[in-house]
């Protein structure tokens, strides 16, 4: 399979479990970006990340040492907002979820009710992701507007993240509960597993998703998202995954590295 690196001309990142854990920066983050970047390698951040739009992700890059652009970002929050937008442009829509959700929503010219007596007639989509306000009465709202017809959508179904101590509970926990109460899966949700964010950034950087390296710590979104858009996929343990765990999935990571630390080396930088 060492062929499959050679062949390698550009790299995708994840970011929780890959640069950082909660406020804890993964040594050797920076430098490994700058020597891909060095050595003539683009780069992308692809991220399932619920609570940051797209310059929010920069500011956190740039916060721990990494240089990075708005169109080098490939963030769930920003492509379920342009994927809303596309399917209904100024749709209407109830938001459990974070300021900076709600950012990418409103720039894509969607309206998000907050006014209590709109929301159960003028609904057209429930957002459900990570809510440091979480209570009952928006999840009551919620089941209210998904009785009345809302369709019902979400940024990714992670259901745990690493931060400095462990694994904390992640948009997935709450989009599990707004998919029990409306009885179906979220009719809109694009983010890893799914292809779409790294064929769009492989795409960015005018190169065959065969071209490209998906570097993350996760054996249930990054592995199989880059095995769906046909990528190799290089599995760090610096996130929630072991050995252990790789050994009994039943979908394996092309490569499995300690930390981004190893990846100039792996491509023979």
């Amino acid at each position: 399979m060492q062929e499959k690196l050679h062949s390698v001309r550009g790299v995708l990142f994840d970011l929780d479990g890959v640069f950082w854990r909660g406020d804890d920066p993964i040594p050797g983050g920076p430098e490994c970006v700058a020597k891909l970047r060095d050595a003539g390698f683009p780069v992308r951040f692809v991220s399932n990340n619920s609570s940051f739009d797209r310059q929010g992700i920069v500011d956190q890059l740039n916060r721990f040492g990494i240089d990075a652009q708005p169109d080098e970002v490939f963030v769930a929050t920003h492509a379920l907002a342009r994927e809303i937008a596309r399917r209904e442009p100024r749709a209407t829509v109830y938001l459990i979820g974070a300021p900076g959700l709600r950012r990418e929503l409103e720039e894509r010219g969607l309206r998000v009710i907050d006014e209590p007596e709109e929301i159960d007639y003028l609904t057209d989509f429930v957002v459900a992701s990570d809510d440091p306000e979480l209570s009952m009465a928006k999840l009551t709202r919620a089941l209210r507007c998904l009785i009345k017809g809302a369709k019902f959508a979400t940024p990714n179904l992670d259901i745990v993240y690493p931060v400095e101590d462990g694994l904390v509970p992640g948009a997935g926990v709450i989009a599990a509960a707004v998919s029990a109460m409306a009885g179906r899966e979220p009719d809109v949700m694009i983010a890893k597993p799914k292809p779409h964010l790294l064929l769009q950034a492989a795409k960015s950087m005018d190169l065959a998703p065969e071209r490209c390296l998906m570097v993350g710590d996760s054996l249930r979104s990054d592995v199989p998202a880059a095995a769906a858009a046909g990528m190799p996929s290089l599995l760090v343990l610096s996130g929630g995954a072991t050995r252990e765990e790789i050994d009994k999935a039943e979908l394996k990571p092309t490569f499995v590295a300690g930390s981004v630390a190893d990846v100039p080396g792996l491509l023979g930088i």
